[in-house]
């Protein structure tokens, strides 16, 4: 019985040959293609004051609807439940509910914190519905007053206060 050299090598390039399809995905995936791993993401986000509903709950504190990423309009809305300035007017308290819509990244958190007097808020909690229920998330932004006849913020609507800023989801909860 005779051995060829062919079949070692064969062998050995088809190896290699299906390595590299499945490492390929996970190096090209970066942070754009996080739905199956457990890294923190950064997810920018735009909004703005929206209309109130029909019938507004009582107390009435907000609601912004806006974009998330490079999204459309509709992509991130939020809702402020609670809101206390302090008696200075230095810096107010924040409780409130942020939903990016994203495909398979679709989440609800909900998250407290502040606002100081310049428009910088800063605001902690957890995700609570859909993707990475349970992750950790941290929230940083900035508000840029209305400028009659401009857009305050790229993608925002004329003559609206808007606000700009990032979600830092955490890695998915282990439990």
């Amino acid at each position: 019985m005779r051995t060829s050299g062919i079949h070692p090598r064969v062998a050995l390039v088809s190896c290699g040959i299906a390595l590299i399809l499945q490492i390929s995905p996970a190096l090209a995936g970066g942070q754009s293609d996080n739905n199956h791993s457990n890294q923190p993401v950064d997810i920018t986000f735009t909004k703005w004051g929206a209309p109130p509903p029909a019938i507004p709950p009582t107390p009435f504190f907000g609601l912004f609807e806006g974009f998330s990423d490079d999204g459309l309009v509709g992509s991130f809305v939020a809702e402020v439940l609670w809101r206390q300035a302090s008696v200075n007017g230095h810096a107010a308290g924040l409780d409130a509910m942020y939903e990016v819509v994203d495909g398979e990244r679709s989440f609800t958190a909900i998250i407290r914190g502040g606002q100081n007097a310049a428009g910088l808020g800063m605001l902690e909690g957890v995700i609570h519905a859909g993707w990475r229920t349970g992750a950790r998330v941290r929230v940083v932004f900035q508000r840029y007053l209305a400028i009659a006849g401009t857009s305050s913020c790229d993608g925002a609507p004329m003559n609206k206060t808007c606000f700009v800023g990032t979600i830092h989801v955490g890695s998915a909860s282990k439990d």
